[in-house]
This record gives C-alpha cells, structure tokens and sequence, in this order.
C-alpha cells in the first residue's frame, strides 16, 4: 500500500521497482534481470511487461517509417568506432547515385568521411553538447571521388550507450554554384581575368600602400590595335576568342604579384606592385613583341598598344588612369604597335 508521510504520497518498494524497470524498457536500456526474476510469476507484471513493451516497439516501428521517408541521407551510427548501424532509403540513394549500391554491417563511417580530423571536431563537440550543427566534411565515396557534406548531428540513447544520429547533405553543387558566383563578382566572364569593379579595388588598395610606404607602382594599359575591324571581317566570336588569347599572354607574362584585369572592351590593365616605370616599359616591351609575333588562329598577325603610367603620389585611381590613356592614346596616334609612357 502507499503510505503518506508529512503531506506527501511515498511509493513502496515493489512501486518503485517496477517504475524503474519500465523507464529501462521504455528507455532500451538493460532491463532489471532482478525484477524480471522476483516479478515473473505475477499475472499483472506479465500483462503490464508485454504492453509497455508492446509501446515501445511501435514506437520504433513509427520512428523507422519517419525515419526511412526523410528526405535528407540519414545514419545512425555507434559513437566510438562509426559502426553503422541504420540508414534511410535517402542515404542509400546517395551512395548508389555514386556508385556503390552495398551498405552492409562492413560498412564504417570512417571509410565515408574523407577527413577523419573533422570527424573527430564533430565527436568533441558531440561529446560536449549533445549537438553539432552543419559541418562541411569532405566525404569520400565508393570511387575514391570527394564531395562536401554539410553534416549535422545529435547524440541519441540505444539500448543504454550514446549513438550519432547524423544527417548528411551532399552540397557539392551548392559549393560549386557558390565558387561560379564568387568568380562572376570578380572575373570578366569572358577572359576570366579580373574585372573592372575588381581592378578598381586593387587600384585603391596599391595607391594606398604607395602613399603610406612610398614603395614603387605602376601599371599598363593595354589596347587590341583594329579589334573593332576584326569583328567586322571575322565576325564577334573571333574578336572574343583573340581577347581570350591576350588575357592568357598577359597572365603567362607577369609576376605572380601582379594583376590583370580586363578594363573595358578591348582594353586590359596590368598592375605591377614594387614596379617603377622602367620596369613597367620593359615588361610592356616584352608583351608587345611577343603580342607581334604570335600567329593568331584564323585572324593571323596582331598588335596591341601600351600606355605606362607609374604611381607619383597619385591620390585617386583615375588619376593614374587618366595618364596611362593619355599615353595609350600618343601611342595609337604614332601608328600604334607602340608602348608610350605618361
């Protein structure tokens, strides 16, 4: 019987047991072989055993159809070794669309995450939390090819030991989506070189430096010479093809620390950190000959002019660039094929 003590309701023995025993079922922990030995023989505890247990097990049968129709790639695995224990149909279909249609008890998460230091990140903050949110794993499939997985994860109780319930997204296309709209803000489409609204930050950042370090800087215009009658003979798509071919040349042709940059239609900047003007003539020189003496598919023979302006405590980026047309334009105007200086 119960028994009231100061005001409060206090549960006997045999109650207390048997609440403990049902919290372990309910829980899939290790039953009470002790109670199971004490109680078996008693009509209410047999009853009352195979309901509780009947409840739990469709619990689970519940969780595994939930489990199985979500639509993200879905494991559970053991906490210490990445044994996989479970997996919905969304998982399997991943790892089939990537060529292996096998997930058996061999299976480990260690052969799925291609960094395992990451891996070890996310059982620290597992361990710590509870809970880890999106992490970027490189994951390694079947083939040996990665992919990014933005995997999430929380610790869950089976049958008394901690395990990892982890969803795994395959954000490869995303990253790859995100990379292709970084460039396109930074790169000309076209040539893939920089773009202007890149090349004007450069500008501002090296006129900065010069002026608060005093260090050399110059740069280089350079103008296709009769693009706009090549696009006529041969048609646009030939003009964008020679505009690809000078973008490689100038990147083949400067430092690792310069920069170039597609200015407008058939004009690119070069800009050379700790360059004075000489060097940038000489640079400028070597471009225009090499521009000269390159056969051109199709189109043939072809030249460029060069105007060359160096940093003389400029305090704006049009300053600078102002000086570079003007001597562009000197250089056009004496037959072009030429590098002048401003």
């Amino acid at each position: 019987m119960n028994r009231k003590v100061q005001g409060k309701i206090m549960l006997n023995t045999e109650i207390r047991e048997l609440i403990k025993y049902l919290k372990n079922i309910v829980a899939e922990e290790k039953p009470d072989h002790d109670a199971i030995e004490k109680y078996r023989d008693d009509p209410d505890f047999i009853e009352l055993d195979k309901m509780v247990r009947g409840i739990r097990n469709a619990c689970k049968k519940h969780f595994q159809m939930i489990f199985d129709l979500y639509p993200d790639p879905t494991i559970i695995t053991t906490m210490e070794d990445g044994k996989l224990l479970s997996y919905n149909q969304a998982f399997l279909k991943m790892i089939q669309l990537r060529g292996n249609g096998i997930v058996d008890e061999s299976f480990n998460i260690h052969d799925l995450y291609f960094e395992l230091d990451k891996r070890e990140q996310l059982i620290a903050e597992l361990k710590r939390t509870g809970v880890s949110e999106n992490m970027e794993i490189m994951v390694n499939d079947a083939n040996n090819e990665m992919f990014v997985g933005l995997v999430s994860a929380q610790v869950i109780n089976i049958e008394g030991e901690p395990h990892i319930l982890s969803v795994i997204r395959d954000i490869t296309e995303i990253k790859r989506l995100e990379a292709e709209i970084a460039q396109l803000s930074t790169k000309d489409k076209l040539t893939k070189v920089f773009n202007r609204l890149k090349l004007d930050e450069f500008l501002q950042c090296e006129l900065e430096r010069s002026e608060r370090t005093k260090a050399s800087f110059a740069i280089i215009l350079v103008d296709v010479d009769s693009l706009r009658n090549i696009n006529d003979t041969y048609g646009n798509p030939e003009g964008d093809n020679l505009l690809v071919a000078i973008a490689e040349i100038l990147k083949d042709n400067v430092r690792v620390t310069d920069i170039v940059g597609r200015w407008s239609g058939e004009e690119f900047l070069v800009i050379l950190p700790d360059t004075d003007e000489k060097g940038a003539v000489t640079l400028a020189e070597k471009i225009r000959t090499i521009v000269e003496n390159t056969d051109f598919e199709i189109v043939g023979k072809l030249t460029a002019s060069f105007g060359v302006s160096a940093y003389r405590k400029d305090l704006l980026p049009a300053t600078l660039i102002s000086r570079a047309h003007e001597a562009r334009n000197r250089a056009k105007e004496k037959g072009r094929n030429r590098v002048e200086c401003q």
